[in-house]
C-alpha cells in the first residue's frame, strides 16, 4: 500500500471511472461501482486496491490476488478471479497503469519548494542533533536523537531517520525511512524516482513511482550512490550491509543482511539479494534476478540467471568461478599457440 506519509491520493474513485479513464472495458459490469482508494502489487493488494498484470512470470500471483481491481491484457481474462474486476486494455498494460495511478495520485513527487525557513516547524527533531548551514527539513519529517546532518542536504517531507545516524554534506533522501546508526556519505541521493519510463510515441510514458526506501540499522552507504524508491513494492537495504561509492541500486531491489557492494555494482529493478551476499566492482545484475545467501560474484561480472546459495561466480555472462577459470586458461593456451591466425 503506498505510504501516506509521502503520497496522497486525491479521492477514491470507481472501478467504472478507472476503466473509462484508460480506455479499458470492464469483465463484468457489477463491480463498476466499487471504490478503488489505492494502488499495490498483486501479491498484496486488497479489496479497495487497483493492481495490474504485465508480465506471464507473475501468472500464479494474478490467480491468487485480492486487489479489487486489475488491469489486464484481453488473453487473460479468464485468469481473473470471480471477486475481482478486470479492466481490459488493448493498449500496453503498463501505460495504463501509469494513467491510473497518476489518476488516484496526481502529486507523484514528494519535492516540495519552500521559501521559509529551511527546518520546518512541522518536522521533528530529536535531542542532541547537529545540522549543517543550508539544510532542508521538509513537512512532518522526523529525525532522532543524537544525528548529525551535514551542510546542503535536503531531508524530503514525512522522511524518518532513525537515532545516532550520520548524514553528510549534499545528501538528497525522500520517501525513505532509515534505521538507527545509519551512516550516509556526501553526494548520495536516497528515494528519488526509480527508471520508471516507457519509451513510446509521441512522448515517454512516466509511471508513477509510489514505493519507499527502507534503510535497515547499521546501514553504511558510500558518497554518490543512488538508491531508488519502489514503483509499488519497498527497495529495502537491509541491517548491517555496506555499500560503497558511486553504487546504482534500481526500484523495488531487496538487498539482505550483512551483504558487501563494491563501488560501480549497478543492480536493475526487482533484484532480490540474499544475506551475507559480497557483489565486488562494477558487476551488472540484470533486473528480476533472485540471488541466494552467501553468493559472492566477482569483479566486472555482469549477471544475467539467478544465482543458487553458496556460489562464487566469474565472467560475462556470470558463470561458476571454477569454469570461469578453466575457460580463462583455455582461451590463453589459444592465443599462446596463435590457434586463432
Amino acid at each position: 500500500m503506498v505510504d501516506e506519509r509521502f503520497f496522497s491520493s486525491v479521492s477514491q474513485k470507481t472501478v467504472r471511472d478507472i476503466a473509462d479513464y484508460v480506455g479499458g472495458t470492464l469483465t463484468c459490469s457489477k463491480f463498476g461501482d466499487r471504490r478503488i482508494s489505492s494502488v499495490n502489487t498483486l501479491m498484496k493488494a486488497e479489496s479497495s486496491s487497483l493492481s495490474f498484470f504485465g508480465n506471464k512470470k507473475y501468472i500464479n500471483e494474478l490467480e491468487g490476488t485480492k486487489a479489487g481491481a486489475v488491469i489486464i491484457e484481453p488473453q487473460y481474462r479468464d485468469k481473473i478471479p470471480k471477486d475481482a474486476a478486470g479492466i481490459v486494455v488493448k493498449s500496453n498494460v503498463l501505460i495504463s497503469y501509469a494513467k491510473a495511478a497518476e489518476y488516484l495520485y496526481p502529486e507523484t513527487s514528494p519535492i516540495e519548494a519552500r521559501t521559509s525557513e529551511p527546518i520546518s516547524k512541522k518536522a521533528k527533531i530529536g535531542k542532541n542533533c547537529v545540522i549543517g548551514q543550508y539544510t532542508v527539513i521538509e513537512d512532518n519529517a522526523e529525525v532522532g536523537d543524537n544525528v548529525v546532518i551535514g551542510a546542503c542536504a535536503y531531508i524530503g517531507k514525512g522522511v524518518i531517520i532513525g537515532n545516532n545516524c550520520k548524514i553528510a554534506s549534499n545528501v538528497h533522501i525522500e520517501c525513505a525511512i532509515l534505521g538507527k546508526e545509519v551512516v550516509v556519505n556526501s553526494g548520495a541521493c536516497i528515494g528519488n524516482s526509480g527508471f520508471g519510463i516507457i519509451n513510446v510515441q509521441p512522448k515517454p510514458v512516466y509511471v508513477p513511482q509510489l514505493g519507499r526506501v527502507i534503510v535497515g540499522d547499521f546501514v553504511r552507504i558510500g558518497a554518490n550512490t543512488t538508491i531508488d524508491r519502489g514503483g509499488l513494492d519497498d527497495t529495502i537495504i537491509g541491517e548491517g550491509t555496506i555499500i560503497d561509492n558511486l553504487v546504482q541500486i534500481a526500484h523495488n531491489v531487496q538487498v539482505g543482511e550483512r551483504c558487501v557492494i563494491v563501488s560501480q555494482v549497478g543492480i536493475a529493478g526487482s533484484c532480490v539479494i540474499g544475506n551475507f551476499v559480497t557483489i565486488a566492482g562494477q558487476v551488472g545484475l540484470a533486473g528480476h534476478l533472485k540471488i541466494g545467501d552467501r553468493v559472492v560474484i566477482a569483479a566486472k561480472s555482469g549477471v544475467a540467471k539467478d544465482i543458487p546459495e553458496g556460489k562464487i561466480m566469474a565472467g560475462i555472462p556470470a558463470v561458476d568461478a571454477g569454469l570461469w577459470r578453466r575457460q580463462a586458461a583455455y582461451l590463453k593456451d589459444c592465443f599462446s599457440k596463435k590457434a586463432f591466425k
